[in-house]
């Protein structure tokens, strides 16, 4: 499946047309109501601004399937997915099923299922760097440290958000263990809270741009996964991002790092400053 999941039970679950205008969506995906077309139905959840107040979306919640008689499968973000289509033609061509409540069942019109989501709603979402997939990028210790406080590394192609970034310790003396690092830098990455065991040339590190309690994130354009693309960090978190509120970061598996959060509640307002 797709990269999010609701883990507390969602507010209700309830089928919702997809937006007319040839859209593809995929079980897993956070969803909002566009504001286009004068709301045709449900489409992506794509940040645009400081705290989204570009487009100031609500988000709805997470797709869970669609209404395809026969399913379709996505080999890149694994998981099922349905394409809208408008015209006469191409609905009765389509073959659904399953609609329930006040959608009618033999409706050909894409339907997607959708766990609603509230300010209090806990999810899980998958993070992955630049692609789905492809997990956040292992970076080394070149300097030895005993006091614990830095680590240095080759020069990243990006530079991480001050204040707003978790380190994880894959191998050496510290290894299973967290520390928020607060420096803007893509070769020094300082701490406060210091390695307790010193770092060693070698040692290696998984690091992403969020932060236990109120975080900056971003997701890919898609919303199927939280965003680590190293070169589109600097610019996301200046001027496209949303708030969530995170409760916990594994970065223990490579390729199943992942965190578990709620949509600051400021997000589900449709009119923001």
């Amino acid at each position: 499946m797709a990269g999010f999941t609701v883990v507390n039970e969602p507010m209700v679950t309830k089928w919702f047309p997809v937006d007319y205008n040839t859209v593809t969506l995929y079980a897993g995906q956070l969803v909002t109501w566009s504001f286009a077309d004068s709301k045709q139905g449900v489409v992506a959840y794509n940040i645009a601004g400081v705290a989204d107040t570009t487009a100031d979306q609500a988000p709805l919640g997470v797709v869970l399937g669609f209404n395809n008689r026969t399913p379709t499968f996505n080999t890149t973000y694994k998981a099922d997915y349905g394409t809208s289509v408008s015209t006469v033609a191409a609905q009765l061509a389509r073959s659904s099923c399953m609609v329930e409540g006040k959608m009618w069942k033999n409706d050909p019109a894409l339907m997607a299922n959708v766990a609603v989501i509230g300010t209090n709603s806990v999810l899980k979402g998958r993070i992955f760097n630049a692609a789905y997939g492809t997990a956040p990028s292992v970076i080394t210790n070149t300097v030895a440290d005993a006091t614990g406080a830095t680590i240095t590394t080759a020069a990243l192609t990006y530079t991480m958000p001050a204040y707003n970034t978790m380190f994880y310790c894959r191998s050496g003396a510290n290894m299973g263990l967290y520390r928020p690092g607060y420096a803007a830098s893509t070769t020094a990455h300082t701490f406060y809270l210091c390695w307790p065991y010193g770092l060693a040339v070698g040692d290696t590190f998984v690091a992403v741009a969020l932060t236990l309690g109120n975080s900056k994130a971003c997701f890919d354009s898609v919303g199927t996964y939280i965003e680590q693309y190293g070169a589109d960090h600097t610019t996301s978190y200046t001027t496209n991002y949303l708030w969530l509120d995170i409760f916990e970061i594994n970065l223990a598996t490579a390729g199943d790092e992942y965190a578990i959060f709620r949509i600051n509640p400021l997000q589900f307002l449709p009119v923001r400053a």
